[in-house]
């Protein structure tokens, strides 16, 4: 897992590679495989959900059949000229059309979904540790050397952070740990939450925490792969940022929508696997069909 820290967030520009290209196809991944399904939501082992190794024999069984790749219907080209007039002229039209074309040129929701496969992952890693009872999912953090008594709620939640978070080895991977950490660093702010009281470990949490890092990743991919030309003619920043504010906006109403009808504590890990691809599709086709 990465070392992070909430509140010395990494810079952007420190997640693109030095052969970046934005308009290429980024962060093509084999979507991972299913979770071995467990029976009792309180019994789960996070070591077995969210991190295990593909089995070789099952990758070359299902590799059999290639799966043709979406061709995006919609250039680089056009998403950045849709960035520039959008920052122009932030009217509800011209946003929708940003986070559309954008979708588009991914290959779509259905590709869009697969190139997801690694923060899909960490998604299982959070669901695997914030399951079950209150109880329980105390007594897994603590396990996994998690310190409570004592400790201010943000160094605890920055240590869970931790725990989880991928290595940032490329784009993909470090767009999963920046999502994870602007999603603990959020929570962390909500003074309602204090992990020393038992009935904070609840499915709310869990919404709050799986919901989170879908939109943050959604929203930080879309800004690092469709800004970096856009900024070259940008005449204010004051203008690029209200422009950001009015994409996450749309990003965010549409994953709080579906997030509490998928993502529930009593499912078991290979359905919540399953859930959270379904929740990537729906929410990348609403952005496609805007």
């Amino acid at each position: 897992m990465g070392t992070s820290s909430l509140y010395g967030g990494p810079k952007k520009t420190s997640l693109l590679p030095s052969d970046y290209n934005p308009d290429g196809n980024l962060g093509q991944d084999v979507p991972a495989g299913d979770i071995p399904v467990g029976t009792d939501p309180n019994a789960y082992n996070p070591e077995e959900v969210g991190f295990q190794e593909e089995n070789p024999e099952n990758g070359n069984q299902e590799g059999q059949k290639v799966e043709q790749q979406a061709q995006p219907s919609v250039s680089w080209g056009t998403v950045r000229s849709s960035m520039r007039k959008a920052m122009g002229n932030r009217r509800r039209g011209n946003v929708q059309s940003v986070i559309r074309n954008y979708t588009k040129a991914l290959g779509g929701h259905t590709n869009a979904t697969r190139q997801a496969a690694k923060v899909r992952k960490t998604a299982g890693a959070v669901y695997s540790f914030f399951v079950g009872t209150p109880e329980a999912i105390r007594q897994r953090l603590e396990e996994a050397g998690i310190r409570f008594e004592g400790r201010p709620t943000k160094d605890i939640f920055n240590d869970i952070c931790n725990l989880l978070a991928p290595v940032p080895i490329d784009l993909e991977d470090s767009l999963a740990n920046m999502a994870l950490q602007e999603t603990f660093a959020d929570v962390a702010t909500d003074e309602s939450i204090n992990l020393s009281e038992f009935n904070i470990f609840n499915e709310e949490l869990l919404q709050r925490l799986v919901g989170g890092l879908i939109k943050h990743y959604i929203f930080d991919k879309l800004i690092m792969q469709s800004e970096q030309t856009a900024l070259k003619n940008c005449e204010s920043t004051s203008d690029l940022r209200e422009l950001e504010k009015s994409i996450k906006q749309y990003i965010d109403g549409i994953v709080d929508s579906v997030v509490p009808n998928i993502v529930k504590s009593g499912i078991n890990p290979a359905d919540f696997n399953r859930a959270i691809e379904t929740l990537f599709d729906i929410s990348y086709q609403q952005m496609e069909e805007l």
